[in-house]
């Protein structure tokens, strides 16, 4: 990252801390005056957006999104104001540049029918009206991961070479943008114009009841110290776990046994990138793969060890209807942690126990920082390659992205997240440091890793530590992958 991204990410995070400190109501800064009541201007006129003047003479700005999808909120516009601060802060934010842009927003929303015919429907929704010169959407928010080729085939817009983005700006998801970026290249990119990718950013959460049966200290001033680590998550994990008068750790709708961990069957994966694992390195000269890296084979035998089913300390579920399921199982307080995605904190509102939130541990307290990841099939923005004005296009989507950060995203983390969804301040402390390490996996949105990732996630739940044999399976088809979309990229530059 370079040194202005990181700046400019730091600085958002406090001014958005210290505006969670006071009150959660906008200020009007246009007009002020001394402390002692005088009409002298001694004040700096209130920063905004350059919207110069342009008028766009009332056009319809389409952006095709999902009605819904795994309770994410990717709302981008309401007929009328709801009463609910977040829904207003986007109807608000919408017809404040509507007005200064002379536009008119439209949302066109696809149902949702279920993992991978939703995503496949609404990717080809795109691709066939760029296959047809139908100039119907401006902007889409697309899970690119599906399919691949809506990108190497040269259906979108290379958003780094759109007239009217200022893709640098602190406005802008820039980490995990340039986590997203390849050669130079970007193709699908995160603003606080569309929520899904700051929801679903892979967290943990902890019973602090249980920890209290335990006598365990709650993590937070480990985190605070850089010192939770995989190994300090183990012990809080053997250490949870009990049959609790069960004769085994077989999963029982009406049993008592405690777990160390509720979880969902991709977060593995997830917990190795928190712990410094990533799958390839960007280069001046290209892509190098990490997969051969020895530190995997200890993140590996690490995880394997926590994801030990038949001593109860980690149990995955993801079908909502069987007693194993994630969040019903944590929520019902049979559970020490879950291994979720923040919008789980909103889900769990009703649970009668308090939970904490955490980043995911680090490998060891060498490590710099906590990493959090954001989940690869989340809805990402892009731009169709067919625009009629290119430049019109990126100047709407900057100004929506600029007022989103002034004013949606303060109210989604100070008022829905913290207020709504946290139960504490040590809480919504840990929520800052997430926030700032957040990035996605781009190999798994280019489809290189997809195969390579699932065989991964087998050998930690099945506490297998054969990195290296899996390394050298895998390695020459995801070379040939990555050649093949670098060149592609290439191609449709």
């Amino acid at each position: 990252m370079t040194t202005k991204r990181f700046m400019c990410a730091i600085l958002a995070l406090f001014m958005l801390a210290a505006s969670s400190c006071g009150t959660t109501e906008p200020s009007n800064t246009d007009d002020t005056t001394t402390a002692s009541g005088s009409s002298e201007d001694t004040t700096t006129a209130a920063v905004g957006y350059d919207y110069g003047d342009r008028n766009y003479n009332g056009y319809e700005f389409k952006v095709l999104n999902f009605d819904k999808c795994w309770n994410t909120y990717l709302y981008l516009d309401f007929t009328e104001q709801t009463g609910e601060r977040l829904d207003d802060a986007v109807y608000n934010r919408n017809r404040k540049v509507e007005d200064e842009l002379n536009f008119k927003f439209v949302e066109e929303k696809i149902a949702y029918t279920g993992w991978g015919t939703g995503q496949n429907a609404i990717l080809d929704r795109v691709t066939q009206a760029v296959m047809a010169g139908d100039y119907s959407y401006d902007a889409a928010y697309l899970p690119v991961s599906f399919k691949p080729g809506i990108v190497t085939d040269g259906y979108l817009y290379d958003l780094n070479e759109l007239p009217g983005l200022n893709m640098d700006e602190d406005y802008w998801d820039v980490v995990l943008n340039e986590s997203l970026e390849l050669n130079g290249h970007l193709y699908t990119a995160s603003s606080p114009l569309h929520l899904m990718s700051f929801d679903m950013a892979d967290v943990l959460l902890f019973n602090q009841d249980l920890f209290d049966d335990k006598k365990l200290d709650y993590p937070y001033q480990l985190v605070r110290d850089g010192e939770w680590t995989l190994d300090k998550m183990y012990e809080y994990v053997t250490t949870i776990a009990s049959l609790n008068g069960d004769e085994s750790f077989a999963i029982n709708a009406s049993g008592n046994a405690i777990y160390g961990i509720a979880s969902h069957n991709d977060i593995p994966f997830a917990m190795t990138y928190a712990a410094g694992f990533t799958i390839s390195n960007k280069t001046d000269t290209g892509i190098t793969l990490n997969i051969e890296d020895e530190r995997l084979y200890n993140i590996v035998e690490k995880l394997g060890k926590m994801w030990n089913k038949e001593d109860g300390y980690a149990i995955i579920g993801t079908d909502a209807s069987q007693p194993n399921y994630y969040i019903g199982l944590f929520g019902s307080g049979r559970a020490g942690f879950i291994t979720c995605e923040l919008k789980a904190s909103l889900e769990l509102r009703d649970m009668d126990d308090t939970f904490g939130l955490i980043p995911m541990p680090k490998y060891d307290e060498s490590q710099e920082g906590y990493r959090t990841m954001t989940g690869y099939s989340a809805c990402l923005l892009t731009v169709p390659k067919i625009q009629q004005d290119p430049e019109r296009t990126g100047v709407i989507l900057d100004a929506l992205s600029y007022e989103s950060n002034e004013s949606v995203l303060p109210v989604y983390y100070d008022v829905t997240v913290s207020q709504k969804g946290l139960r504490n301040e040590e809480s919504i402390e840990m929520l800052e440091i997430i926030r700032a390490g957040r990035a996605a996996e781009y190999t798994r949105i280019y489809g290189i890793s997809n195969t390579y990732v699932s065989k991964l996630l087998s050998l930690i739940t099945s506490g297998s530590t054969e990195t290296a044999s899996l390394a050298a399976s895998q390695k020459t088809s995801m070379e040939e992958s990555i050649a093949t979309v670098l060149e592609a990229l290439e191609d449709n530059a």
